[in-house]
């Protein structure tokens, strides 16, 4: 698909999520507040030691029969986790384009974004407020997502894994990543991997905008 294409506007996204989530979502734009832990952790030091995965899938990069499958299976998700799946395929579609998928039996199974330092002049045009600037051999990972039906199976730790190897073979030597304070699960397993909390930060949404104390 194009990057120029676009398959998806908030019109779409308020049609997806319905009426009583879309009134959920607009409030919560008007006034909320939230925490993340900001992770870091050294591309450098010796791979964790990996748990068995119970069925390993390999990664590659989104496409557009991947974005209509996800788009056509929002059915089955809550509505949470609609809002989530389409945030990031509107992250996708403002221009970050390292977009992975896990799937088995031909049905994505997982999403993860991978964003090195080449894209920070993006970050700074639309992220400024959210997202650090990642220095030259750093790497973000951002966008974790695994489809209900293909939870249990590891893929949070085998697709994390597999993208920081991505970033580690094009010279990146530390990773840097932000988790809401509730997912305890995907803190545990960050840690597990090896990675370190270095920061509790707000994050405020008023009238629409959103930005957190970096």
């Amino acid at each position: 698909m194009e990057s120029s294409k676009c398959f998806i506007d908030h019109w779409q996204v308020l049609k997806e999520l319905g009426p009583k989530a879309s009134l959920k979502l607009l409030g919560s734009r008007i006034l909320s507040m939230s925490h993340y832990y900001v992770l870091r952790k050294n591309l450098l030091e010796a791979p964790d030691s990996q748990a068995p995965i119970k069925h390993k899938m390999e990664v590659s990069l989104i496409g557009a029969d991947d974005i209509n499958q996800i788009l056509n299976s929002l059915d089955t998700c809550n509505d949470a986790e609609k809002r989530d799946v389409l945030a990031y395929l509107l992250f996708y579609q403002s221009g970050f384009k390292n977009c992975y998928v896990m799937k088995r039996d031909d049905k994505v199974a997982y999403m993860q974004t991978l964003i090195f330092s080449e894209e920070n002049a993006l970050i700074s045009e639309k992220y400024r407020s959210k997202f650090y600037q990642l220095k030259d051999t750093q790497v973000m990972i951002e966008n974790v997502f695994t489809f209900p039906a293909f939870r249990g199976l590891g893929c949070f730790q085998s697709g994390t894994r597999q993208l920081l190897d991505l970033a580690r073979a094009k010279g990146c030597r530390s990773a840097l990543c932000y988790v809401r304070k509730e997912r305890v699960a995907a803190l545990t397993d960050l840690v597990t991997m090896g990675f370190k909390i270095t920061k509790l930060m707000p994050e405020y949404k008023i009238l629409g905008k959103v930005w957190r104390v970096l």
